[in-house]
């Protein structure tokens, strides 16, 4: 995929992961929508006002997300890439966690996720999807969900978070088999322990082996196609390991 004059849409884009793969993909020549709690007093405010839309707003409000992705589609068009990378995460022990603990992550992580997505694909319909010479479906789309190693592995005291985020892998697959035709291509992308704010609340004095800007990168590869994915999941060595 080309970027260049394409509409990302990234939510949780106001810091991490999310803010560094805004810049990237400015920084590449496309149009970047950043939807996001905190948004409009965060770093966000700095980026190129050409180039730029910031929407605060609530991933879980579905009447939010339609304004926002209305506002997105006025501005520059239909959404080619959206980024769902807004979560949330508390490390508890599980037999301490209360069930509005487990609903709140639930709510986020995967309620935001599925009313985001379902939302972005009305202005992402790419109507009949053409065919290269060798009679594969070309992407033009690209759906992008932000999971975590915890949804790979066990991490003591995240219980409740490595469910929701095998949850976002799961529903990946799901979608990209329902999609395959489309021409909107759906990937899964893993970070391990990267520096951010999130990352070092939950592990106190552990350092971590990636920056966001090196899980922005990877995004953007994949986007553009360099990086393949495994069964629709991105996940380098590192991320199998614990952190």
């Amino acid at each position: 995929m080309d970027i260049k004059g394409k509409t990302v849409f990234i939510t949780g884009g106001a810091t991490g992961i999310g803010l560094e793969t805004a810049k990237k993909f400015i920084a590449e020549g496309a149009n970047v929508v950043i939807y996001s709690h905190g948004a409009t007093s965060s770093e966000a405010m700095t980026l190129p006002i050409d180039r730029t839309l910031v929407i605060e707003g609530d991933v879980c409000d579905r009447a939010q997300v339609a304004l926002a992705i209305a506002e997105a589609k006025k501005r520059f068009g239909g959404i080619d890439v959206l980024i769902n990378n807004a979560g949330v995460a508390q490390r508890k022990r599980f037999a301490d966690t209360t069930e509005a603990e487990w609903q709140s992550m639930v709510n986020v992580n995967l309620g935001g996720m599925f009313i985001v997505t379902q939302e972005a694909l009305k202005s992402m319909d790419t109507g009949v999807a053409e065919t290269d010479h060798d009679g594969c479906t070309v992407k033009r789309k690209c759906i992008i969900n932000i999971s975590s190693g915890a949804g790979l592995c066990g991490i003591p005291e995240l219980a409740v978070y490595s469910a929701t985020k095998a949850g976002v892998i799961a529903f990946t697959q799901a979608l990209s088999a329902e999609l395959v035709q489309s021409g909107i291509d759906v990937i899964t992308i893993t970070p391990g322990s990267v520096g951010t704010n999130m990352f070092k609340e939950l592990f106190k004095g552990t350092e971590a082996h990636h920056t966001p800007a090196d899980v922005a990168e990877v995004i953007y590869k994949t986007v553009i196609g360099e990086m393949k994915p495994d069964n629709r999941l991105i996940v380098d060595t590192f991320y199998h390991q614990r952190v």
